[in-house]
């Protein structure tokens, strides 16, 4: 099991994890533009974890400049291992991987938000360090 940075090379396998981890039944046209230009952007790292040249897992890290800190803060979405490959420690590779990335890119903290019923995800992420600190207010635009 390796965990990379992706490459346009690592698309499709990506986007077919998406549909497991965000709650869409297929992807918009655009979906590879926008994942295209996540790979090349330096606010962006995202990650794969590949099992014999398969994306097993991906992961995207974004990095939000901070001016009262100055240094980025690190936002963790859409971790997720395909069904097939789930219960292995993917997950948690591919979670201390994108700590190990932010704290080299001297980001304050590493955060990610996830729904109250989530209980055991909540469970793995408190494992691995992390700390319920406050709530998420979200607004649907759409």
């Amino acid at each position: 099991m390796e965990i990379t940075l992706a490459t346009k090379e690592d698309v499709d396998g990506i986007l077919y994890l998406q549909t497991q981890i965000y709650r869409v039944s297929s992807l918009p046209q655009n979906s590879r533009k926008i994942l295209d230009k996540l790979i090349t952007n330096h606010d962006c790292d995202v990650l794969v974890a590949k099992k014999d040249d398969e994306i097993a897992g991906s992961a995207f890290l974004f990095y939000l400049p901070i001016p009262a800190h100055g240094k980025p803060c690190a936002f963790l979405e859409g971790v997720v291992v395909d069904e097939k490959f789930r219960k292995r420690g993917i997950g948690t590779k591919l979670t201390q991987k994108a700590v190990e990335l932010a704290k080299e890119k001297g980001a304050y903290k590493i955060l990610f938000t996830s729904g109250f019923n989530r209980k055991d995800i909540h469970k793995f992420y408190e494992k691995l360090g992390f700390k319920k600190w406050g709530f998420e207010f979200r607004m649907d635009l759409e």
